[in-house]
């Protein structure tokens, strides 16, 4: 995600009055990058490293909207925080911004995102004006369609089943068959099956030349973001 020439940035002065953000995001770069997009913009920004902080800041604030990256690693995501926002104040509007191609990658469901809020995957924007336009339709309960990159059918990794994208995950962490297993509560043979069966899925094909693992943890993250498990 780039910044956007100041000249194609959307004019201050066509507000007449500025809005409230928060931006919860973990990555000190993003964080500040979309700051400064949404000032230039005209809003009225503060900004959180952690979901914790994030519910601080909010809870001070009390803010027209949230930008809200997903995955913090460890612990609570932004999944968690908008459930809690949801309950607090649903007059917040929420804009999702985060590498994952749709909630299945943080064990969600689609009904994680409600349907008046906008989902951008960071690595289809190529510049700010789009976090910009997905604000201002979130908060003026405007037409969303096209700020929810999570039900775009191409998409990465759409074809994969739920328990494929766990699978996945859990290869691109690092873990061992069995510690899949273990985790997923399944058979060692049902695990290696569903190794296979996602590993074809994704066309990675086990050889003496290549590992697997690697394979499959640098297709992830290239195409998702690390795994911090």
């Amino acid at each position: 995600m780039t910044m956007p020439d100041k000249a194609n940035s959307p004019e201050r002065t066509s507000q007449p009055f500025q809005r409230a953000v928060v931006i919860v995001e973990d990555d000190a770069f993003i964080r500040s990058l979309t700051a400064d997009a949404l000032e230039k913009a005209g809003f009225l920004v503060s900004t959180a490293a952690t979901i914790a902080d994030g519910r601080r800041v909010i809870r001070a604030v009390d803010p027209d909207a949230v930008v809200l990256d997903i995955d913090f690693g460890q612990g609570p995501t932004g999944y968690d925080l908008a459930d809690a926002i949801r309950k607090s104040n649903p007059d917040i509007a929420i804009v999702f911004l985060t590498t994952q191609p749709d909630p299945r990658f943080a064990d969600r469901d689609a009904k994680s995102v409600s349907k008046s809020e906008a989902y951008l995957n960071k690595n289809l924007l190529s510049d700010t004006n789009t976090l910009v336009e997905a604000l201002e339709a979130v908060l003026t309960d405007g037409d969303v369609a096209e700020f929810r990159h999570h039900e775009l059918a191409n998409r990465p990794l759409v074809s994969l089943s739920k328990t494929q994208v766990q699978v996945l995950k859990l290869l691109a962490a690092g873990k061992t068959n069995q510690q899949i297993a273990n985790e997923r509560k399944r058979s060692l043979g049902a695990t290696e099956s569903a190794i296979t069966r996602t590993l074809e899925a994704i066309g990675i094909e086990g050889d003496a030349e290549m590992n697997v693992r690697v394979a499959a943890a640098m297709k992830y993250a290239a195409l998702v973001g690390v795994v911090t498990q």
